[in-house]
């Protein structure tokens, strides 16, 4: 008897084994899901977005191919939140956002005269779009960030411009 329970625990658990290895979801390549503002870049100029009341931009690249000059459309769909969208040169992010600090609410969290700064949004309310027009940067790998205090940690990407090859001098 108790040899024959041991076999059939034995089985069960096997049997228990095998329909949970089974069962297992198949991994795929599928790739993650575009946000909306990735949507409609593709369609059209390119589109960023805060996401939500959350400290981020909806997506972490921006992508701009043969255009001399760009037009960004920046909605800030927060509904609490003040934020902006500023484009800088590569490794300078954390830098420019610490000037912005300084600059002050006055500025729009923006330092005036900056260099580093290609291109930014004004200081948008909760709910407000804006579009931003610039010349394209040559081809190279840049930063934006939003400059608002305390919001450069997790509010930041990078802008490839592909398009615009620099002059040979």
């Amino acid at each position: 008897m108790k040899r024959t329970s041991l076999i059939i625990l034995g089985l069960f658990t096997a049997t228990l084994v095998l329909a949970v290895a089974c069962s297992a979801p198949e991994p795929t390549n599928t790739p993650a899901p575009r946000s909306e503002s990735e949507i409609n870049s593709k369609r059209g100029r390119p589109i960023i977005s805060t996401v939500g009341d959350e400290l981020k931009f909806d997506r972490a690249e921006l992508r701009e191919t043969n255009q001399a000059s760009v037009k960004l459309t920046f909605v800030n769909a927060s509904k609490i939140n003040q934020h902006n969208w500023v484009l800088v040169k590569a490794g300078t992010k954390d830098a420019v956002a610490s000037a912005g600090a300084t600059a002050g609410a006055e500025n729009g969290w923006i330092p005036a005269g900056d260099d580093r700064i290609l291109a930014h949004s004004g200081l948008l309310d909760p709910g407000e779009t804006e579009e931003v027009n610039f010349s394209a940067p040559f081809v190279g790998t840049y930063q934006f960030v939003c400059t608002f205090p305390g919001h450069a940690a997790t509010m930041f990407g990078d802008f490839v411009a592909t398009g615009l090859a620099r002059p040979n001098r």
